[in-house]
């Protein structure tokens, strides 16, 4: 099954619960000093905070993060998904920074803590807070459309059933009576929708029962059963039919909003992750990361594009053998899917907004088959990296879900894939230099030429640069020689100079 850009983000909120259980202990002791402090000052937000601490240690710490390994899947606990978070009481979004700030502090005392862990911990309160002021019926779930149904007077219905077929057998996996309860009744089961609906009936009073039918409509993968008024059969259905059609229209509506929240979401993490990058290195590590932490892929690959050499040069990996891809220098005629966009972006001015990102969904229709084979590659989206002040192309990030692995790719991601890129453009410009010149060349270096750079100029000679780097001696000559011509520099000493002086190294 394909990785979606919305169970990416479940992934994230999910890891945001889990970065917090494994500091259960002092983060409650800490929420538990607020309440007792209010509760001295009599502070008339007591309630309100009490309420808040007691829904987010119910949230975060209820389900021990072990479970999900069980071999018993009816123990298992399920993280509630991100788009589950609708709280039904207030709270002042000042108390969710306090207890947010709480935990981040309680985060950073843990020596292997990571910004990764910080952002997870970030978006886990922003749902929350999030869903604080979601219109409570956006919530709107076929279970609730019963209970709204069973309880109106528009239609004497008894009751309503949500029922599910397992393969082997039909049982009710939702009852609403008219006293407006759920009742989740897993042991009413039976061979077919006819005998549960007759077990059903003999669970009512046996003169009432003769003034009923048990009316079923199929809804999705399960069915609902209604109880009505026997007079009111032929009126009941196309009744029924246009209220389903009418609340899947709106349950369509509100899965778009939420699909289109979460790549938002996405891209802030993403902008986030790569604007702490100090230095050219970690921009670029940050941006191969990100790329795989904020959408749903689990390799990536970033390549500087040189326009003189027409050439991808390998720069960064995550999920994949990072000096492999270091090693690679491909000429872009060998691509013929990337080549054909670029002739379209030259086309048209060179203007980077008509540079999407590309899906391939056979890489062996679009790359030499001893990448395909050494990579497993099975489908795989090259999204650009460009600059929209100077419409540059900086370079591409390759991206797949696996080895082998066939996806698609819905708009909503390709939609994110445009503003990583230009982010990561952006990020990458700010480490060189302003001159268009300059720009370009700390990427038409490759990571082992800044490699040799940096040995360099702490004036270690080739032998040493060869030991340093397990390379033989005439490998590291090679590359000083690449770095002298691509600097224009006519010695070692002025390369590093001039290295130094553009922050290349």
């Amino acid at each position: 099954m394909s990785i979606t850009l919305t169970s990416q983000m479940n992934s994230v909120f999910e890891y945001g619960i889990k970065v917090m259980q494994k500091h259960e202990e002092p983060i409650i002791q800490e929420w538990e000093n607020i309440l007792l402090h209010l509760k001295k000052t009599k502070e008339r937000s007591f309630n309100e905070m009490e309420e808040a601490i007691g829904y987010f240690k119910n949230l975060i710490f209820k389900t021990n993060i072990h479970e999900k390994d069980s071999e018993d899947s009816s123990q298992q606990k399920s993280f509630p998904s991100s788009d589950q978070l609708f709280i039904s009481f207030e709270i002042h979004q000042s108390f969710l920074i306090l207890l947010e700030n709480v935990v981040h502090t309680i985060i950073q005392t843990d020596p292997k803590h990571a910004q990764k862990d910080h952002q997870a911990i970030q978006y886990v309160f922003d749902k929350i807070g999030a869903g604080i002021l979601t219109n409570p019926h956006q919530n709107f779930t076929i279970e609730t459309f019963l209970q709204e149904l069973v309880s109106s007077n528009q239609f004497p219905v008894q009751w309503a059933a949500l029922v599910n077929n397992n393969g082997t057998h039909y049982h009710v996996k939702r009852l609403v009576n008219q006293e407006d309860t759920y009742v989740i009744n897993n042991v009413l089961k039976a061979d077919s929708i006819f005998g549960l609906s007759e077990m059903l009936l003999s669970e009512m009073d046996k003169e009432q029962r003769k003034k009923f039918n048990v009316l079923p409509i199929s809804y999705h993968d399960s069915t609902l059963l209604f109880c009505i008024n026997s007079m009111e059969t032929s009126n009941f259905v196309p009744f029924i039919t246009y209220s389903l059609r009418i609340f899947q229209q709106g349950q369509d509506t509100l899965a778009l909003s939420r699909q289109e929240q979460d790549w938002r979401d996405s891209v802030i993490l993403f902008n986030e992750m790569i604007m702490r990058s100090r230095s050219y290195q970690e921009a670029i590590e940050n941006i191969t990361a990100g790329f795989v932490n904020y959408l749903p892929f689990e390799r990536s690959a970033l390549f500087s594009y040189t326009l003189n050499d027409d050439a991808g040069i390998g720069m960064h990996a995550q999920g994949l053998d990072n000096e492999i891809i270091q090693n690679i220098a491909e000429n872009i005629n060998n691509l013929p899917i990337i080549q054909k966009n670029l002739n379209f972006l030259q086309l048209y001015g060179k203007n980077m907004k008509y540079f999407q990102p590309i899906y391939i969904k056979e890489a062996s229709a679009g790359f030499p088959n001893r990448y395909v084979q050494q990579f497993q590659l099975g489908s795989l989206v090259v999204a650009p990296i460009f600059t929209t002040v100077d419409n540059k192309l900086l370079g591409a990030v390759l991206l797949d879900q696996g080895p082998n692995k066939k996806f698609q790719l819905n708009q909503e991601t390709v939609t994110a894939l445009a503003r990583f890129g230009q982010s990561a453009g952006e990020i990458l410009s700010k480490f060189t230099s302003h001159n268009s010149e300059q720009k370009t060349l700390a990427l038409q270096l490759s990571p082992r030429e800044i490699d040799v750079l940096q040995l360099m100029a702490k004036g270690a000679s080739t032998h040493q640069a060869a030991s340093e780097l397990h390379l033989s001696e005439y490998t590291v000559r090679d590359y000083v020689s690449a770095i002298m011509q691509k600097m224009d520099a006519q010695n070692r000493t002025e390369a590093v100079a001039r290295a130094i002086r553009e922050n290349i190294i």
